[in-house]
């Protein structure tokens, strides 16, 4: 896995939606104003995208192999 994947992988198991009462607790003791509800969800649905899309490298390598077997 590339670091780019292990970065999703660590958005997906920080943000997950049962985590949100205990950022609700991490954002009232930095003093931030924010509620968990609004933060986490974006944040789960971007490590999920970082993992399910490929990089644009793979994407360019994919496609050349497929041009050099026809």
């Amino acid at each position: 896995m590339t670091p780019r994947n292990w970065f999703g992988v660590a958005l997906l198991f920080l943000f997950m939606p049962v985590n949100i009462p205990l950022w609700n607790i991490v954002f009232d003791l930095i003093g931030l104003n924010v509620q968990g509800v609004f933060v986490v969800p974006p944040l789960f649905l971007l490590g999920a995208i970082i993992i399910f899309y490929p990089s644009r490298q793979k994407k360019d390598s994919t496609a050349i192999n497929n041009n050099e077997e026809e």
